[in-house]
């Protein structure tokens, strides 16, 4: 938990809203600014003597990102890429995230020039001078400094959460916090699940189903697929493609479920690397290292992101944490008491619809979990990573 001024540490003792309390010192610290960082796009003045263009983030890596002109929004030059470096006067600025900028963002660019200290490269470079406010975030703890954001991506239309039924095996909580982003993020989301081919195991395969169930039975868009059987998965691939068509999507997972392998289906402007080996249908390969930005050649654009071993979580109260589960959100108003934790409290309506069967254990379970932060299995991992190979299993 971040050291913070006893005002601070008490209005989070009585609201139980972390998250809120840092924004609101985040937007002082912006607004008090000579310079601020983020601007209006209705402030910008392109052209000029200096050149200033608008453009896309494409790529983040520690030092410098990179940029594609996008004069309108939407119609970014995916063919035409700035090497860009963050202007100096904002270096000195206290950030809550772990870059000034991330895939998704719209930013204002100028070119360099010698006084700027070009970074030696083939292609252009160019100095970031103002961001966006941005429209939507995906976020988690930077698992180096936990009280510090780690911005996935940003501005995006919607989130498609892959997920492989095995090999690695699903992570049901791990699709529940994805969700839980979503909902507060007002995303559209679809789950698409992989690998289907090895839903061998009749008792597997019917708890699989019966999870996919409930997940459609709240409403959300979830489709099945084999990338070994294409020609049987066909409708579901075309599905997919008018799904991505004409959005910018952002897709997220756990390591080696096939994000890149999906990706390669509608012609990538630079098809993605995957794992050649063939023992990769039984263990799954991360090979996606850095998040970025990709046109597809059957329209739109996706934000392919590396695959996560774990997704630690901001705290938050019980209520927020209930909001992000739909099953939930229309109940907690019905509880005795206004600020019920659904856990344990007397006449809790949503632990009076789970015994009626009205919501599903495992999905109740999972949410009871967050709360509580108990495990790092399913609970929130108050930002640290989990080590594979340590032969712990992750969310």
């Amino acid at each position: 938990m971040p050291k913070w001024r006893d005002s601070d540490e008490k209005k989070a003792e009585r609201f139980g809203n972390y998250d809120k309390i840092r924004r609101k010192r985040q937007l002082h610290q912006r607004s008090n600014a000579h310079d601020p960082w983020e601007k209006p796009e209705s402030e910008w003045v392109l052209g000029g003597d200096r050149g200033y263009f608008a453009a896309r983030v494409v790529e983040v890596h520690k030092r410098y990102s990179f940029v594609s002109p996008e004069p309108v929004i939407g119609e970014i030059d995916s063919r035409d890429v700035w090497l860009a470096t963050v202007a100096r006067r904002h270096l000195t600025q206290k950030r809550g995230e772990r870059n000034f900028v991330t895939v998704g963002d719209r930013v204002l660019c100028r070119p360099a020039t010698d006084k700027d200290g070009r970074v030696e490269s083939e292609i252009p470079s160019c100095v970031l001078e103002n961001m966006a406010p941005r429209k939507s975030r995906v976020f988690r703890p930077d698992p180096m400094l936990p009280e510090r954001e780690h911005v996935l991506a940003a501005n995006i239309d919607q989130l498609v959460i892959v997920a492989s039924y095995r090999a690695p095996k699903v992570r049901w909580a791990l699709i529940d916090r994805y969700l839980v982003v979503a909902e507060e993020q007002d995303l559209p989301v679809t789950i698409v699940m992989t690998k289907e081919d090895l839903l061998d195991d009749e008792k597997f395969g019917d708890e699989c189903r019966h999870h996919v169930d409930v997940f459609r039975s709240l409403g959300y868009r979830i489709l099945s697929i084999s990338m070994m059987e294409r020609r049987r998965f066909k409708s579901v691939i075309q599905e997919i493609k008018e799904l991505l068509a004409g959005k910018l999507t952002l897709l997220s997972g756990h390591s080696g479920v096939g994000k890149s392998s999906l990706v390669n289906l509608f012609k990538p402007e630079i098809v993605q690397e995957v794992e050649p080996e063939p023992d990769l249908k039984a263990k799954g390969r991360h090979t996606t290292t850095y998040a970025s930005l990709i046109k597809l050649g059957t329209g739109g654009y996706v934000v392919d992101t590396p695959g996560v071993r774990s997704f630690a979580m901001l705290e938050r109260t019980a209520l927020e944490w209930s909001h992000g589960f739909r099953e939930m959100r229309s109940r907690t108003g019905l509880c005795k008491f206004r600020e019920c934790r659904h856990i344990d409290e007397p006449e809790c309506a949503v632990l009076e619809a789970k015994e009626r069967g009205e919501i599903d254990a495992r999905r109740y379970q999972s949410y009871v979990n967050l709360v509580l932060g108990e495990t790092g299995r399913q609970g929130r991992l108050r930002g640290q990573e989990v080590n594979e190979e340590e032969g712990v299993e992750e969310p």
